[in-house]
């Protein structure tokens, strides 16, 4: 996931988090004020209820008092509920229709705390809904210094809670604090996109640019030039390090270049110096070799050397050659099979030369990632140094099968011991480099009398 899509989502779930939040909180404000308000303003109520008429007649309560109290609960409407509590908060009287109170006692912990003068909002208990509490105005009833019961009056009855509930959604979107609320949004929406939009502006769009820039001046050499990075002030330390770095892969390229164009210039130039005279020396030994009556071993074995010294200056000249005109290798889908006849086709003649057969075991699925160039001179180079050292009536024996990081392939052959060796190696390090560009590398095992070479080829993506 790149950071262009991380910042999305966080700013997409900022946003959200904070319409929560701010929902949260203004919700939780506006019923703490409603609360306060209201019980502020009914602080009294419950006692002014209770100096009008004498509640109690002796040890009970007296009913023609609490008639004229649930009259004045009429008068007030149904936002109060209006309950006669004895001291231990046991419910004595309502005004509830049968079945309402679902409650006969009322907890005196936040009675005591509205008498002690604790601060508003002071939450009761509701005996109409006891999981849900209620602001309340409460009096307490006394004789001399007993107190002996309270009027308990809930503030903001069952029937407006459901009155509200139709209301509340109307009202909110009319208050003041609901148009605070939703600007506040409103700025955390602004304040998201404009960190996203500078974030894009100053880091993403640069970044995105840089590496355009650095896939094309890759693609001409890696002569980079990141001067695009300067112009983000985040970026500058990463500007200079790369600007060094750009400099000195500029440096090493001219370097191997130059070095390469020597190498080539002085292959050509002992081209010129060697074969003349080699070609004479193998003439004359030729021409020895035919007027002698008896072969001479010593002469048979100078005209050996100086054919192998030719071979030699020979492949050092082709790879000269082909590395001088070298293109990017094309890698695609192919077949083993067909590069491989091709190869044997070309080898057969020399392996017939010296009896030797070449066998190859092939799997039905044969397709590997590659250039086919590149395989053919892989394979060939391979045949050529098992065919060179294997002793004659032999077999080379070429398998393939499948591996878990592509096709498998080892070649077998016996060691002729009087065979010719080469002294510098090239065929070795043509296929390590060929294999080196298709990911892989050449692994051997030798024996006495035995030969293997090992290595594995990409499968198709």
């Amino acid at each position: 996931m790149n950071y262009k899509i991380r910042l999305v989502l966080l700013t997409g779930c900022w946003f959200i988090l904070s319409i929560l939040v701010i929902g949260s909180l203004f919700n939780y404000q506006q019923a703490y004020v409603e609360q306060r308000t209201q019980q502020n303003l009914h602080r009294e109520l419950a006692a002014h209820m209770r100096d009008d008429s004498p509640l109690m007649e002796g040890s009970d309560y007296n009913p023609k008092a609490l008639k004229s109290i649930f009259h004045t609960l009429m008068l007030l409407g149904p936002d109060f509920e209006i309950y006669f509590l004895d001291n231990e908060g046991n419910i004595k009287s309502h005004a509830a229709p049968e079945g309402k109170v679902l409650t006969q006692q009322v907890s005196l912990t936040p009675i005591n705390a509205f008498l002690s003068g604790k601060p508003f909002p002071i939450l009761g208990d509701n005996p109409r809904n006891t999981s849900h509490q209620k602001v309340f105005s409460v009096a307490p009833i006394m004789e001399g210094d007993t107190t002996l019961g309270y009027l308990y009056v809930v503030i903001g009855s069952e029937q407006r809670a459901l009155a509200a509930q139709f209301s509340d959604f109307d009202a909110i979107l009319h208050s003041p604090v609901a148009w605070v609320a939703a600007a506040a949004l409103v700025l955390v929406l602004g304040f998201s996109l404009s960190v996203y939009q500078l974030t894009k502006s100053t880091l993403l769009t640069p970044i995105r640019q840089v590496t355009q820039d650095l896939n094309k001046q890759a693609k001409n050499g890696y002569r980079l030039k990141p001067e695009a990075m300067l112009n983000v002030a985040e970026l500058k330390p990463i500007a200079k390090q790369m600007y060094l770095m750009a400099r000195t892969i500029s440096q090493q390229f001219l370097q191997l270049e130059h070095q390469e164009q020597k190498r080539r210039e002085l292959l050509v130039q002992l081209s010129h110096d060697l074969k003349t005279p080699l070609a004479s020396v193998l003439g004359y030994l030729e021409t020895w070799q035919i007027q002698s009556d008896q072969p001479d071993p010593l002469i048979n074995t100078a005209q050996r050397n100086a054919q192998k010294l030719s071979e030699l200056l020979s492949q050092q000249i082709d790879i000269a050659r082909q590395q001088s005109v070298m293109t990017e290798p094309k890698f695609e889908a192919l077949k083993l099979g067909h590069i491989l006849q091709d190869v044997i086709d070309t080898m057969q003649p020399e392996a017939s030369r010296k009896r030797v057969e070449l066998a190859i075991k092939l799997p039905k699925q044969d397709a590997v990632f590659g250039d086919r160039q590149l395989l053919q001179r892989l394979f060939t180079n391979l045949f050529d140094n098992a065919i060179r050292h294997a002793p004659s009536s032999s077999t080379v024996q070429l398998t393939i099968s499948a591996a878990p990081i592509g096709l498998g392939i080892s070649l077998e052959n016996d060691i002729d011991p009087q065979a010719p060796q080469g002294s510098m190696g090239l065929g070795t390090k043509i296929i390590q480099s060929i294999l080196m560009l298709h990911q892989s590398q050449l692994n051997t095992r030798q024996e006495a009398q035995h030969y293997e070479q090992s290595f594995s080829l990409p499968l198709p993506t």
